[in-house]
């Protein structure tokens, strides 16, 4: 347990409007002592610890800041424990976790955070209003409040996703807030480091670009009547540039991604009673769900993003199992019932089945 004295002995002795000599004398020892203990230099002997509280009004446990050091503890482990119920998809705990830590610590930005991102998690979608108002609450709560950067972009990201739902001109509102595409920590990063450096953080800011190109060119597809046609083209523009991206099939992270692009064809291929090609369809949607299942720690190895490295510990996800586990409920669907008698389909479901994840 670190102890910090310096900043602490500080503020005291400010908002009182004493000076170092002032203490020093009450505690007959040298100015120049209280000043190396305001410079972390030093540490008053223990003998004097309970004669500068009193000297202040303040416990030996606030003096020493020793009440702070166990909120910061305990707060890290509540976050320790978010981060292993986000990494299994238990959204349940997570949020059962954040209401906990929510009611000892109502006012830490940190908490208000993960509150709002486990709520916002944990709610089906559309979201129902009780969780759309909590979220909102919590949403605002964390921009009056916080100046840390990415938290106040976490914020307005959920806000504006919430109110996405509810009220169009809030969610641009929000959406408005946020920075101009053309101007982020990632291209500004790129464009200043050199080296090695430099070349980690253009691959990260490309790997970004085309994550986003992709769930974009998916996400269009809701947003108005797209022919079948066009939606196989979204989702196949989706898989080919991260295909391109990761050029040797090393796709890491994004074998998820892939896979749900290619059951998205597949469905639309389905619709069309297309046998062959809702059936290749989904041959390489299994074989994504199947990479994603099998995923661990790793580097990334086509030669536009071999200086990145997956890293299970520093993802979550939204749903308990794995993409297998995903991909055989999603293969109920009764539009594929033309093919289900299929041999490939049979062997999909084989293969899937082999690789879930038992919860």
């Amino acid at each position: 347990m670190e102890i910090n004295l310096k900043e602490k002995l500080r503020s005291l002795r400010q908002q009182k409007n004493i000076t170092q000599e002032a203490l020093a004398n009450h505690l007959g020892i040298t100015p120049q002592s209280v000043g190396k203990w305001e410079r972390g230099e030093g540490f008053p002997d223990i003998t004097l610890l309970p004669k500068i509280a009193f000297y202040f009004d303040v416990t030996v446990d606030e003096l020493l800041c020793v009440d702070q050091i166990r909120i910061e503890e305990t707060i890290c482990e509540y976050q320790r424990q978010s981060k292993i119920f986000q990494q299994d998809g238990d959204n349940e705990k997570n949020l059962e976790l954040w209401e906990k830590a929510y009611a000892e610590f109502p006012n830490d930005c940190r908490v208000i955070e993960g509150l709002m991102y486990a709520t916002n998690r944990e709610a089906v979608y559309p979201c129902p209003k009780d969780k759309a108002e909590r979220i909102i609450a919590l949403g605002d709560a964390l921009l009056q409040k916080s100046t840390d950067t990415s938290q106040r972009a976490n914020a307005i990201q959920c806000l504006c996703y919430t109110y996405d739902n509810i009220d169009k001109e809030k969610a641009l509102y929000y959406a408005d807030m946020s920075g101009s595409f053309n101007i982020t920590r990632e291209e500004l990063r790129s464009a200043v480091l050199d080296g090695e450096e430099g070349v980690k953080a253009c691959q990260s800011y490309i790997m970004s670009l085309i994550h986003t190109a992709a769930m974009t060119a998916s996400s269009m597809i809701s947003k108005t009547h797209f022919s079948h046609e066009e939606t196989i083209e979204a989702y196949t523009f989706a898989i080919d540039i991260l295909r391109r991206l990761y050029s040797d099939d090393n796709v890491g992270f994004y074998a998820f991604d892939i896979s749900y692009y290619y059951r998205g064809v597949a469905l639309e291929y389905a619709e069309l009673k297309d046998v062959e090609n809702t059936l290749k369809a989904l041959v390489e949607s299994c074989r994504y769900a199947i990479i994603e299942a099998n995923l661990k720690d790793m580097y990334y190895t086509a030669p536009m993003v071999n200086r990145m490295k997956y890293t299970k510990a520093n993802t979550s996800k939204n749903y308990k199992g794995n993409a297998c586990n995903l991909r055989l409920k999603g293969l109920e669907d009764d539009r594929f019932d033309f093919v289900r008698n299929e041999t490939t389909f049979k062997k999909i479901i084989a293969d899937l089945e082999k690789h879930v994840e038992h919860i």
